[in-house]
């Protein structure tokens, strides 16, 4: 007879209630994209004006209770926070653009000066590698090429 082993619950943990999704956030990669950051900052914006519609941050009308002040609270605290990992992940993906248009700038700037002294297939394998190396299609590479040739 095998015994059947059940996972303890240290080995699946289960939170006592289901956890919320960020208000702001609605990606399932580590990091968050060019549109997620766009969006997230949309999602700000809507808060923003929602919270002035409902003027939460005035005492007039007798003020907030306190747990609308702890949500108004924690509301900010998402939005600062928001924000600031937005405007850093938009600086990384501006920095990881820019290396990956220098990278192509510099393979094709070493393309077209080699060109006219390949031959025959080495000329077509050095193409087909440097489209593979720049993660773009022989055609793309070729319609660049003729482009810069008529220049």
């Amino acid at each position: 007879m095998s015994e059947q082993k059940t996972a303890s619950p240290i080995d699946t943990p289960e939170p006592a209630q289901p956890i919320p999704r960020h208000p702001f956030f609605d990606f399932d990669n580590e990091h968050a994209s060019f549109i997620d950051c766009i969006d997230a900052i949309d999602r700000i914006g809507a808060v923003i004006e929602l919270c002035d519609f409902l003027k939460l941050d005035g005492d007039s009308e007798g003020g907030l209770t306190p747990d609308a002040a702890f949500g108004y609270y924690w509301i900010s605290v998402l939005m600062r926070g928001t924000l600031s990992y937005v405007s850093d992940r938009l600086r990384v993906l501006d920095r990881q653009q820019q290396e990956n248009h220098q990278s192509k700038a510099t393979c094709l700037s070493a393309l077209l000066k080699a060109l006219p002294t390949l031959g025959g297939i080495n000329h077509d394998r050095f193409l087909n590698n440097t489209a593979a190396q720049m993660d773009i299609s022989r055609s793309e590479l070729d319609q660049f090429i003729h482009k810069e040739k008529r220049q």
